[in-house]
């Protein structure tokens, strides 16, 4: 009988811990399926960029325009620059350039719309992976 119990609480546990693991994903397929990464914690490689009031982030090949709306408010965490790769991405967001990132965070795309800009999406970002300069910068407002 223990063994059993046994069995039933560690399959339990690993079960809870896969659940924490962050789901790896292309951004583009998270926005056109919003409803169904609602919630969920992502991670994702996207282009993080400024706006005039804000962060924003988008996919490669989902680029936010004016009749595709798939902007995405960025929060980075408290104290984001002491994060191993918190330094490298504000030197470049610093200088008003685009950052490729791989980071880990949680996708909200309800009815209503996020930050100052009032961007579609929003992902709290609670891990920086990987920075490097974008190769190919965008303009700095894909929101407009």
């Amino acid at each position: 009988m223990n063994i059993v119990v046994l069995a039933v609480l560690s399959a339990t546990c690993a079960a809870e811990q896969t659940g924490a693991e962050p789901l790896n994903i292309n951004y583009c397929d998270v926005v056109a399926s919003p409803a169904h990464y609602n919630g969920k914690m992502l991670s994702v490689e996207v282009v993080l960029s400024r706006s005039f009031h804000s962060l924003f982030l988008y996919g490669a090949g989902c680029v936010p325009r004016g009749d595709y709306d798939v902007t995405t408010e960025a929060l980075l965490p408290t104290s984001w620059e002491s994060l191993p790769n918190g330094k490298r991405l504000r030197a470049i967001l610093k200088h008003g350039r685009n950052a490729k990132v791989t980071v880990v965070g949680t996708f909200e795309g309800g009815e209503k719309r996020y930050g100052l800009d009032g961007q579609r999406f929003r992902f709290s970002i609670s891990q920086i992976n990987s920075v490097s300069p974008n190769s190919r910068d965008s303009p700095s407002d894909h929101s407009k």
